[in-house]
């Protein structure tokens, strides 16, 4: 196959990998901004804690929302691997691996929402310790995905330089929108 040559099981999987990336802005921007960003308030856990409590639902819709933006990474790293190993396959599937390292990693942090949510229901076992106890280490979990993002992130990098560099070299999209990434 002569390398800007375009199969079209290729040009089926970039279309798809695209509407993946719309639907994974869509329900991460909708976690981020809305579930989390109207229960979460930095710095205040009391706030937090009753914020999560009040608002069950919508916090689980949130996790799911984030589960279906992991989920859905997966999907197009395997499709971005589809379309770029034409150009060159080691390149293609390091970064296919570093990319799903990073999903694997994002994919864990739901456990954190879940970790807080439980902490805040009052169950029995719970007890033993005291309200502010509780609410202290539901923000804790809470604090934690920040450092889940941050290792996440690293490896999202590597594998997203390694596509675009890929990108460039395959001359299938417009060398300026490659090198933009």
């Amino acid at each position: 196959m002569q390398l800007g040559a375009i199969l079209p099981a290729q040009r089926t999987t970039a279309r798809m990998a695209g509407l993946l990336y719309l639907l994974m802005m869509i329900t991460a921007i909708f976690t981020e901004f809305y579930a989390h960003g109207q229960l979460i308030v930095h710095g205040d856990g009391l706030q937090t804690a009753r914020n999560m409590v009040a608002y069950e639902r919508l916090f689980r819709i949130g996790i799911a929302s984030d589960l279906i933006t992991f989920a859905g990474d997966v999907i197009l790293v395997l499709a971005l691997y589809v379309v770029l190993r034409p150009v060159n396959l080691n390149v293609a599937l390091l970064a296919a691996f570093w990319r799903l390292a990073e999903s694997s990693i994002l994919a864990v942090i739901p456990l954190n929402d879940f970790a807080a949510l439980l902490l805040l229901r009052g169950t029995d076992y719970l007890r033993a310790f005291n309200t502010q106890q509780l609410q202290a280490l539901a923000l804790f979990f809470l604090s934690v995905q920040a450092a889940g993002y941050r290792i996440g992130g690293l490896f999202f990098g590597l594998g997203s330089t390694m596509f675009n560099y890929l990108w460039l070299k395959s001359h299938y999209i417009p060398r300026g929108l490659a090198a933009w990434g």
